[in-house]
């Protein structure tokens, strides 16, 4: 099982989180712990990540049988379920 930030697909929550995530998150960082770059950095890395049926692939291609994600609070984060052989 993982558990793992992932990008919302669908209208309007793909907006939403772009929003936020870009102009919202970088101020509250800034305001609590001065380092805005820090939460750049989030957004960034869960926009670059593969999520969906691309981290489905990756982790068939490296033996695990039975995968499935199950995407959590309209697509903010996904939960991965996969067996091994």
């Amino acid at each position: 099982m993982i558990l793992e930030t992932s990008v919302p697909t669908k209208f309007p929550y793909k907006q939403g989180y772009a929003f936020h995530s870009k102009f919202i998150l970088p101020i509250i960082g800034k305001l609590f712990s001065k380092d805005k770059v820090a939460y750049n950095y989030l957004s960034d890395s869960a926009n670059i990540f593969p999520f969906g049926e691309a981290l489905n692939n990756i982790l068939r291609k490296i033996g695990f049988i039975e995968v499935k994600h199950l995407p959590q609070t309209f697509g903010v984060a996904t939960i991965y379920h996969a067996s091994k052989k």
